[in-house]
């Protein structure tokens, strides 16, 4: 199996792969620092088997008299000038390697579908977002509100859900005619007085199971903290703004 892209998609793609008993390589166009996967996440998958090809991109994907994959081609990339992502645009050169295989997936990305934002005379920014209200998420048309990858660009499902539910919260407020939302969710008071005596141990970091058993199966790979440790973190500090201790 061969899976192009270096997002978590891509990763999940690769681990779910491998579980399902296939050896597989993932092509990415830039270097390993360029990924936007979850560091761990990427750690992951190395540990469990999964090969990596960077500076590398698609050319042709061969297939055999039926129709079935059995290569793909891909070109060896070189790192040119920054572009507005704050990395180095990979550039195609002439150096051509090929992997057998006999499924390749793509998972290099999605992109909104503006034709009904066109269709709606909603208005767009010049970079291919929707124009929104920044507080209220309210787009150039009345009662009409967006969020998500049509006004941030490509992200992922924890913004588009915060997007959501900010929005949610105005529609509430819109329709009810006043602000309901500290009885939904009441909120919590706090100051800025530290701890008479924040807990000393370092952060706890969570557990995994052994690579080789967590391949076999889909059973959660990430290992809760144990009861001591989960009452340490809650007595840990975590006010890093706070700059002195009385």
């Amino acid at each position: 199996m061969v899976v192009i892209g270096g997002g978590n998609a891509a990763i999940d793609s690769a681990r779910t792969s491998v579980r399902l008993g296939a050896d597989v390589t993932v092509v990415y166009r830039r270097e390993r620092k360029d990924m936007p996967a979850i560091r761990e996440e990427t750690e992951a998958a190395e540990a469990e088997g999964v090969h990596f090809v960077f500076l590398a991109t698609p050319h042709r994907i061969v297939g055999d008299e039926s129709g079935k994959v059995k290569a793909i081609e891909v070109v060896k990339t070189r790192l040119g000038e920054f572009d507005s992502t704050g990395r180095r645009r990979p550039i195609a050169t002439n150096e051509i390697r090929r992997f057998e295989c006999e499924a390749v997936i793509l998972a290099v990305g999605e992109a909104v579908d503006m034709d009904f934002v066109r269709a709606s005379g909603l208005r767009i920014k010049e970079n291919g977002t929707l124009e929104v209200d920044r507080y209220t998420l309210e787009t150039s048309r009345s009662k009409f509100y967006a969020g998500g990858d049509l006004i941030s660009g490509a992200s992922n499902v924890s913004n588009a859900m915060g997007y959501g539910k900010k929005a949610a919260r105005t529609m509430d407020y819109r329709l009810m005619g006043g602000g309901r939302w500290g009885r939904i969710a009441p909120t919590s008071e706090y100051d800025n007085t530290p701890p008479e005596h924040p807990a000393e141990c370092r952060r706890n970091a969570t557990e995994e199971l052994p690579a080789h058993e967590r391949v076999e199966n889909f059973e959660e790979s990430v290992v809760g903290f144990s009861p001591s440790q989960a009452m340490e973190e809650s007595c840990r500090c975590l006010r890093c703004d706070i700059k002195e201790h009385h």
